[in-house]
């Protein structure tokens, strides 16, 4: 009997440890859950994160390309042929169509996120886009843009899907039952513009004014080098006074915006001194030029802000 009761005792106490263990066993296989669904969560968000990410560079690369082709075109004005209207009127077409296209679907994919996170992504393409919209507005003889205008120019409008909640009545065979019908509204996004991202695209536009206005020697108009100098020299004024510290891509356009300036200075002082010889030298291809201008003027020193 003693013999028994003890092997009775030792089976309970066994099921008693197996049925602890069992549920330890329960409480980590629960919290293990947890721990996968939750990583699993912050996986699904990186990937949609770099997923956007990608989206939003792919645009970017397509606003820099158009960019580019916008400022060429712009350089393809001449006084002799008279296209300035036809030209600065497909200009400004083909920015209003970056306007309400590719900006437009990065102010979409922005929509609720955090637009300082995915900046870099689309920093190269906003910078040109400012470089050639300004060069636009230059030769259209208006005043340039602030960092306000632009700004308000990437709000856009769009229709968003809202969902509307209606509680249906408790029947004696249901359960309250929530039937989600969607409907619209005008929502505003934008496409974030950094004051820091339109001052780097504002220094870039030093390099086309330098561009037009060598351009404009070799066909002979004088007065364009002129107005180019004056303003490349108020352009150097403002942004001399910027203070680069931290900001190495700031200090490396100020560096060739002080070379556009002594470019375009040494053209118009050969001009006075050389008057008509001027325009002959300025079309006679780039060793000419050297000789014109200085090959000690056109090196880009580098480590002038460093």
């Amino acid at each position: 009997m003693q013999h028994t009761s003890s092997s009775n005792r030792s089976k309970n106490h066994s099921r008693g440890r197996w049925g602890i263990h069992k549920k330890k066993d329960q409480g980590e296989n629960e919290v293990n859950s947890i721990l996968l669904q939750n990583f699993k969560k912050y996986a699904e968000e990186l990937d949609d994160k770099h997923d956007r990410y990608e989206r939003i560079i792919k645009i970017s690369r397509d606003i820099t390309i158009e960019s580019k082709r916008i400022i060429f075109l712009l350089h393809t004005i001449d006084i002799k042929k008279g296209n300035s209207d036809k030209v600065l009127a497909e200009a400004k077409h083909r920015l209003q169509n970056l306007f309400a296209n590719q900006f437009y679907l990065i102010a979409k994919e922005l929509h609720k996120m955090d637009a300082y996170q995915y900046s870099r992504a689309y920093s190269a393409g906003l910078q040109e886009f400012i470089e050639a919209f300004s060069f636009y507005e230059y030769l259209n003889k208006s005043n340039l843009s602030s960092w306000e205008i632009i700004q308000n120019h990437l709000k856009f409008d769009i229709n968003v899907d809202v969902e509307n909640i209606e509680n249906k009545i408790e029947s004696e065979n249901m359960k309250n039952i929530e039937l989600a019908n969607t409907e619209t509204k005008n929502t505003i996004v934008s496409c974030l513009v950094q004051p820091t991202e339109y001052i780097l695209g504002l220094a870039d536009v030093s390099g086309e004014l330098m561009r037009r206005c060598i351009n404009s020697l070799g066909v002979g108009d004088i007065e364009v080098c002129f107005e180019c100098c004056r303003v490349l020299q108020i352009f150097f004024t403002g942004f001399v006074g910027l203070d680069t510290f931290r900001q190495r891509d700031l200090a490396r356009k100020i560096s060739t915006l002080r070379q556009s300036v002594l470019k375009t200075e040494q053209v118009c002082y050969n001009i006075k001194v050389r008057g008509s010889e001027a325009a002959l030298l300025g079309a006679g291809g780039e060793a000419t030029y050297l000789s014109f201008v200085g090959e000690e003027n056109d090196k880009i020193d580098e480590d002038y802000f460093d």
